[in-house]
């Protein structure tokens, strides 16, 4: 071979290699189709396969998803000595005037008449619109489509609550007057029932389970509230 073929030859190989460099340097292949992408792209521009996927770390971490955890419900055990730290955390009072509470909005739905004869009541029922009755069993809710005012007895056992609440977190000025409130309400409802059905023959013969509980209830919140205010008299001495 001679020496300018030679030359030429060796010309011929550095130009091949230095093209090659460039287009390494300039071109991206694709992963996809495999052919040579300018220098920049993100996407290919024969496919349009995704050039950068994969070829730099995510600057965000990954975090994986987790199912949020349920709240488990208590148990009976757990409930009952939830109940049981609840109720020795009570004073007497406040035992007396949260059971009267209780009770007396139960009360209320229950029957407050009930007899198969209405006897010297009918004239009265009569008066209220509700003649023809015989066999009667009403609550206090059926008394009160006759007498509005009959809502007021509800209304006190809500009252009573309310002042149970906010008297247990109180001090005791507040709570000695929440006290007060308490008696006021249970006397005006529980001693009056209670003598009614204990000395009037009419309305023993007539009174249902209703009207007994709400006379032994109402008494029993005034009770609370007389124990709680001799309780906090003691205190303050």
């Amino acid at each position: 071979m001679s020496p300018l073929r030679r030359q030429w030859q060796g010309v011929e190989v550095g130009y091949i290699a230095a093209r090659t460099g460039f287009e390494r340097s300039h071109f991206m292949n694709c992963s996809t189709c495999g052919n040579a992408n300018s220098e920049g792209v993100s996407f290919c521009e024969f496919c349009g396969a995704n050039l950068r996927a994969g070829s730099a770390p995510s600057s965000v971490p990954v975090v994986a998803r987790t199912a949020p955890l349920q709240p488990t419900p208590p148990s009976a055990a757990e409930v009952a000595q939830m109940g049981k730290s609840f109720l020795s955390s009570l004073s007497l009072g406040e035992k007396f005037i949260g059971a009267g509470v209780i009770a007396a909005a139960f009360g209320f739905f229950l029957p407050w008449i009930s007899t198969p004869d209405l006897g010297a009541l009918s004239g009265l029922f009569g008066q209220l619109g509700a003649s023809g009755l015989n066999h009667v069993s009403l609550s206090g809710v059926d008394m009160a489509k006759f007498v509005g005012a009959v809502y007021l007895i509800l209304l006190a056992a809500i009252a009573s609550g309310v002042l149970f609440y906010f008297s247990r977190s109180a001090a005791s000025p507040q709570k000695l007057l929440m006290s007060g409130f308490q008696v006021m309400i249970g006397s005006l409802c529980g001693p009056g029932i209670i003598a009614e059905l204990l000395f009037v023959p009419m309305i023993q013969s007539v009174a249902g389970a209703g009207l007994w509980l709400l006379g032994l209830v109402f008494s029993s919140i005034a009770a609370g509230g007389l124990i709680t205010i001799g309780t906090l008299g003691k205190t303050a001495r």
